[in-house]
């Protein structure tokens, strides 16, 4: 896929993660993605999930759907030999932990290399770069059980690519997702105003809760 390609498909799922963006919790946050909307009854739309999944952490656990479900999460797509962005992401992540770390999140980091990728190549790179792995969970798996997840489930770009960078092409977008598993924001992962927006999003999120 070209990188042309890749712009037009990143703009296709952004356009798509915001359908009916206008349904809205008692925080005020949206819920993104497609939803199946009861026009006679609007309280009984169904939100967009995210989908099942079963992957291996940093530890060689299996890490799935059941160990997120009744907490708020934030996920991610990265790789270890990554050379551009995810350094980055893996600082604000980061930063991200150490604000929240009184809020009880969970952060999932979806390995797009997983063949490389290996449960010892994630410790590793947990060890390396300082990470706190008590609720952060560095995956890995079946290519494209991620690249799917990736589209079905989080609206995130999630693929192989010869002609980019490292090899792979992934957004550097971050998602957070509620105690159901429906899509409330994406935050550029990058941008310290953008991880900003999402601890003060966490924490209204958690009102819904209350």
């Amino acid at each position: 896929m070209s990188k042309i390609n890749y712009l037009l498909f990143t703009l296709i799922l952004l356009v798509f993660s915001c359908t009916d963006e206008k349904k809205q919790g008692k925080s005020g946050l949206p819920f993104l993605g497609h939803h199946e909307i009861n026009a006679e009854h609007p309280e009984d739309t169904i939100f967009h999930t995210v989908p099942s999944f079963a992957f291996e952490n940093q530890d060689g656990q299996v890490i799935t759907n059941e160990n997120v479900k009744g907490k708020i999460y934030v996920a991610n797509f990265f790789f270890t030999s990554c050379p551009t962005i995810c350094p980055k992401m893996t600082s604000q992540l980061k930063r991200l932990q150490s604000l929240t770390k009184d809020e009880g999140i969970v952060i999932l980091s979806h390995s797009v290399d997983p063949i490389r990728d290996s449960v010892a190549r994630l410790k590793k790179y947990a060890v390396d770069n300082g990470l706190d792995t008590k609720n952060w969970h560095l995956m890995t798996g079946d290519s494209e059980d991620i690249y799917e997840l990736g589209m079905d489930g989080y609206n995130l770009s999630a693929m192989e690519d010869e002609s980019a960078a490292g090899g792979f092409l992934h957004s550097e977008m971050v998602v957070l997702v509620d105690k159901e598993g429906h899509l409330r924001g994406m935050y550029e992962g990058t941008s310290t105003e953008a991880m900003d927006r999402l601890v003060a999003d966490i924490k209204k999120l958690k009102t819904e809760y209350e």
